[in-house]
């Protein structure tokens, strides 16, 4: 919750934003040329699905 003080993290579209608003986001063309961080729970293994699903979502 906001203001709670605590940092969550989800796998992408598993948390509040989901995937649709990630989609928005990274196509923007205001903000499609930045580098973006995102801090998800998986280990090693779990980025590179990650990073395909990212890869998969840019148009």
């Amino acid at each position: 919750a906001f203001a709670s003080h605590k940092d969550r993290h989800a796998c992408l579209g598993q948390g509040h934003l989901g995937l649709e608003t990630i989609r928005r986001v990274i196509n923007h063309p205001q903000l499609r040329h930045l580098p973006f961080y995102l801090e998800t729970p998986n280990e090693l293994e779990g980025y590179a699905a990650e990073i395909a699903l990212l890869k998969q979502l840019r148009t």
